[in-house]
């Protein structure tokens, strides 16, 4: 019976999720917790199911969400469908990573590939030696397609855009800030300090990536009036290796892609001359790969490295 309206009415097993859990725990917050949603995902989806069933299902009483006589009619067979649903579909084995033999796909800029994936591969290499990795290009139309679709399994980096609140998970990591780059003897440096007096003077070389981090450090300078004079503008910050020794250039960088720049003899890194704004680095998933053992394991190794570097 279920299977029909289930046709009918476009349901999925999120929405059943959803009713499970409100059914049991008579609250949209409490809900939230069980399903590790957000309480706004949660209201959207009792919101759909609303519509779909032309009947408010759950009505506070008190302190407490009420099931309507509709929903209590409903409970017992999606109560069955979900039982059905965990024992002989979703009942899986441990994810093993030692044995497995399995490609990941993330999808990080440059920023990332630099500054994150060194010690997430050096990690994995360590735990699981046949697990292979593949990483894609953040183009903004296309992340979420490609998580949904299951094409890229954890998306890396800070992603601003990424607001469909029912569909996506996401963690949050690390926060980072900015810091300058410039030739360890750029004649603008005052006894090897960066002012804002050299800042605003010198020429700039502008690093615009598929990444949004930098839009951040941009709003911030038009925010408080500072005008750069950029000579040049690349796309990837690994170039700056080349570019910045043995000139008056000067830029910008995220603090996490300064490591790769650290050991140069020819460069140095320069506190902002101003305050930093910072972002935030998450990682994010698709809401139907949550449960899936092996994309739990994947970005719980992904929190453990970059959260205690």
């Amino acid at each position: 019976m279920l299977g029909g309206f289930m046709g009918l009415h476009g349901l999925d097993l999120n929405f059943l999720l959803v009713f499970e859990a409100l059914w049991e725990t008579r609250s949209v917050s409490r809900a939230s917790e069980k399903l590790g949603l957000s309480q706004p995902a949660t209201s959207h989806a009792l919101a759909k199911m609303r519509s779909l069933f032309d009947d408010a299902l759950f009505v506070r009483v008190k302190n407490d969400m009420q099931p309507t006589p509709r929903a209590v009619e409903m409970a017992q067979p999606i109560q069955q469908v979900l039982e059905v649903t965990r024992v002989q579909i979703l009942s899986t084995q441990p994810f093993d990573a030692a044995r497995a033999d399995k490609t990941f796909t993330f999808c990080m800029t440059d920023v990332g590939e630099t500054a994150y994936l060194p010690a997430i591969v050096e990690e994995i290499r360590r735990t699981a030696p046949d697990v292979r990795l593949r990483t894609v290009s953040p183009i903004a139309a296309k992340i979420e397609e490609t998580l949904e679709s299951g094409v890229v399994d954890l998306a890396l980096g800070y992603f601003p855009d990424l607001k469909n609140q029912g569909m996506f998970q996401q963690n949050i990591l690390r926060t980072s800030g900015f810091v300058c780059l410039t030739d360890k003897d750029n004649p603008r440096l005052d006894g090897g300090q960066l002012s804002m007096d050299a800042f605003i003077g010198s020429t700039h070389v502008a690093i615009k990536t598929e990444g949004r981090s930098q839009e951040v450090i941009d709003k911030t300078m038009q925010d408080l009036k500072i005008r750069r004079r950029i000579f040049l503008v690349v796309p990837h910050f690994l170039s700056l290796l080349s570019l910045i020794p043995h000139t008056e250039l000067v830029a910008i960088i995220p603090v996490d892609v300064s490591l790769a720049f650290q050991d140069n003899p020819c460069l140095v890194i320069h506190p902002l001359p101003f305050l930093s704004p910072t972002v935030e680095v998450t990682q994010v998933w698709h809401a139907k790969h949550h449960k899936d053992a092996s994309n739990l394991w994947l970005r719980t190794l992904v929190r453990r490295v970059l959260q205690h570097r």
